[in-house]
């Protein structure tokens, strides 16, 4: 029970192409697993060779990212069931964030959105961008 309350934040690291969910103390990041595909790729598998609707390439990533969306959505329900007061931050390009809180079943879940494109960022990155979030939260609550 001691590390129960260890992680603090939860970090949602969301493109169109991949997601990565992450535990955070304000020191560690821990992945967590989400019960979805994490990247897009396997969506790309799951559809038809050829379908006349898809002659259009941009109607056809759309439905794509669609789905991968969604089911990170469903995915994300899980994790907030099992950390339910965890104040839960997402990470992405403005049009992807954008995206997904149109489509999400958990907005009131979402602390807040940070636009950008940080998949290649490195933890130390994550940790120099989130610090002025979490500072204000931590305000905040006080």
């Amino acid at each position: 029970m001691p590390n129960e309350n260890k992680y603090k934040y939860l970090v949602l690291l969301l493109s169109a192409k991949k997601v990565t969910l992450y535990l955070y103390d304000k020191v560690n990041f821990e992945k967590i697993k989400l019960n979805s595909a994490d990247s897009l790729e396997a969506y790309e598998r799951d559809m038809p060779e050829k379908v006349g609707q898809f002659s259009d390439p941009s109607e056809h990533k759309e439905i794509l990212v669609n789905k991968f969306l969604h089911h990170i959505d469903q995915a994300l329900g899980a994790v907030l069931n099992t950390h339910p007061k965890l104040p839960l931050f997402v990470l992405g390009t403005k049009k992807t964030t954008g995206h997904f809180n149109q489509l999400t079943k958990h907005a009131k879940a979402v602390t807040e959105y940070i636009d950008g494109n940080y998949n290649e960022s490195s933890m130390f990155e994550l940790k120099e961008l989130l610090a002025p979030h979490l500072r204000a939260l931590d305000f905040v609550k006080e």
